[in-house]
C-alpha cells in the first residue's frame, strides 16, 4: 500500500496586493497584516471591487473578473510566490511561477456559465477529453462543438488549477448574508426558503453529532485495551514515592473536570461522566499508577474534541456579549437554542435581524471556513448596533487565531476601526 500523497501546501497568507488601472485611473499598492488588514475610504474608491477580484481569481471565475474595471491585478504571499492578472481586451493574461496562461473572454462569452463550471470539473476529475464531442448535454444546455485549441484558452492549465486549490478565499458580503436572512414570504412548499440561522443551527447539531460519534467510536476502542493498560502500569516499578504520585493523579483528576465540564458548556457532553472512579487509597503506589493511567487515557479522548469545544466557545461567548435579554446556549439535539431571560426558548429565526447577521457572520467564520483561507469581509457593520461594533476586530482576530484565518475586511465605519489604526489601509490616500 503506498502512501496517500502529502496536502498541498496553501498559498497563504496574502502579503501584499498591487492594481493597476482600478476604474481606469486608479494604482494601488497595498501591504498586508498577516491576521487582519481594514480597508477604508469614500464610496467608490474600489473597496468591494478589490475583495471580489481576488475571490474571482480563487475561485477560476475568470469570465467575472475579466468585467471588473481593472488593468493588472498582482498578488504576492507570503512564501515569495506571485500571481499576476493582466487585462486586455481579448481576456485575460495570468502569470504564475515560470508559466502563463491566457483566458480567451469572447470564445467565453457564448457559454452558459455552468459550462465553464462543468469544464472544470471535468478537468479536475482528469476526463475533458469528453467535452470534444458534439452535442454533449448538461441539463437545459448543450455545449455544442469545443475544440481542443479553444478548450485550452477556456479552462486553466494544471499548473493554475493547482494554484488555485492552494489558494483558499472565502467572500462574506453583509448586504448579500442579509438577503440570505430573508426567505421569500410569499414562497411556499418546495420553493419555501429555510431561513439561514435555521440551516446554520441544522449543520451546527450535525457537526456536533458526527464528531461525539467518532469520540464515542474511539472511546469504545479505548476502553477494551484500558484494562491491558492498566495491568502493564500496575507492574511498573514507580520512580516516584506515593505522596508525589498522588499529587499528579489529583492534577489529571482536576484536568480532567476542567475539560469535561468546557466541554458541557457547550453542549457536548450532557449525562457522561468522565471522573467515575471511587476514592482510592493514596499511599498505595500501584493503584496511583493504575488511576494515572486511566486519568492519561481519560484525558486523550477529551483531547479530540478541543477544537470544536474551542471553536463552540468563540461563537456562544461572541453572541452572548453582545445579545441583551436572551443567550446562545449549544446543544446535541437542536445545535443552537436561544433562551431569553424569562426562559422562554426561541426559534434562532425569531432574533432581530442584526442578532441574525452576527449569529450568520460567526457561524460562517467559525464553522464555514477551511483552515488557512483568506476572508473578504465586506461591510460587516451593516444591521449591527454601532455597540456591538466595539470590539469587532479584536473578535474576528481570536477567530482567526482559532482557524488560521486572515481578514481582508472593508468598511466606512470609524467605530470598527477603533483600537486597529494600524491595521487600516486607506484607498484614499492611493494614486
Amino acid at each position: 500500500m503506498t502512501d496517500s500523497a502529502p496536502p498541498l501546501h496553501s498559498l497563504w497568507p496574502l502579503s501584499e496586493i498591487t492594481f493597476n488601472g482600478l476604474f481606469g485611473e486608479r494604482d494601488l499598492n497595498l501591504s498586508l497584516d498577516p491576521r487582519l488588514t481594514v480597508l477604508t475610504g469614500e464610496n467608490g474608491s474600489g473597496k468591494s471591487t478589490l475583495l471580489r477580484a481576488i475571490h474571482l481569481f480563487s475561485e477560476e471565475q475568470w469570465s467575472d473578473l475579466f468585467r471588473l474595471p481593472l488593468a493588472r491585478l498582482r498578488l504576492t504571499f507570503g512564501d515569495g510566490e506571485i500571481l499576476e492578472v493582466l487585462w486586455n481586451n481579448d481576456g485575460l493574461l495570468i502569470h504564475g511561477p515560470g508559466d502563463t496562461w491566457t483566458f480567451d473572454a469572447g470564445a467565453a462569452q457564448g457559454l452558459h456559465p455552468r459550462v465553464l463550471q462543468d469544464l472544470r470539473e471535468r478537468r479536475n476529475e482528469g476526463n475533458l477529453d469528453r467535452v470534444r464531442l458534439s452535442g454533449l448535454w448538461h441539463t437545459d444546455f448543450v455545449y455544442g462543438s469545443i475544440d481542443s485549441e479553444q478548450l485550452a484558452t477556456l479552462v486553466a492549465p494544471a499548473w493554475l488549477a493547482e494554484l488555485t486549490r492552494r489558494f483558499q478565499t472565502k467572500l462574506i458580503s453583509a448586504r448579500r448574508l442579509e438577503h440570505r436572512l430573508r426567505p421569500d414570504p410569499e414562497a411556499d412548499g418546495e420553493e419555501a426558503q429555510v431561513p439561514a440561522v435555521e440551516e446554520f443551527a441544522t449543520k451546527l447539531r450535525e457537526l456536533m453529532k458526527n464528531k461525539l460519534s467518532a469520540y464515542a467510536t474511539d472511546s469504545r476502542r479505548q476502553e477494551k485495551i484500558l484494562p491491558t493498560k492498566i495491568v502493564e502500569a500496575m507492574q511498573q516499578a514507580p520512580t516516584e514515592d506515593p505522596e508525589t504520585l498522588a499529587m499528579e493523579v489529583d492534577r489529571l483528576r482536576s484536568d480532567v473536570r476542567s475539560r469535561a465540564d468546557s466541554l458541557a458548556r457547550v453542549g457536548l457532553f450532557q449525562d457522561e461522566d468522565p471522573d467515575h472512579l471511587p476514592e482510592y487509597p493514596r499511599n498505595n503506589a500501584p493503584i496511583l499508577l493504575a488511576v494515572r493511567e486511566v486519568y492519561r487515557v481519560t484525558r486523550q479522548r477529551l483531547e479530540q474534541l478541543a477544537t470544536l469545544r474551542s471553536d463552540l466557545e468563540l461563537f456562544s461567548s461572541f453572541l452572548n456579549q453582545r445579545f441583551s435579554n436572551k443567550k446562545v446556549e449549544l446543544d446535541q439535539q437542536v445545535g443552537i437554542a436561544v433562551k431569553l431571560d424569562s426562559g422562554q426558548l426561541i426559534e434562532p429565526s425569531q432574533l432581530s435581524s442584526g442578532e441574525q447577521q452576527l449569529l450568520a457572520l460567526a457561524y460562517e467564520l467559525l464553522f464555514g471556513s477551511e483552515q488557512e483561507t483568506v476572508v473578504l469581509l465586506d461591510e460587516p457593520e451593516l444591521s449591527l448596533h454601532v455597540a456591538w461594533l466595539q470590539g469587532l476586530l479584536s473578535a474576528f482576530s481570536d477567530m482567526g487565531d482559532s482557524r488560521g484565518l486572515q481578514f481582508l475586511i472593508a468598511t466606512h465605519s470609524p467605530t470598527v476601526l477603533r483600537g486597529h489604526m494600524d491595521s487600516e489601509r486607506s484607498l484614499d490616500l492611493a494614486s
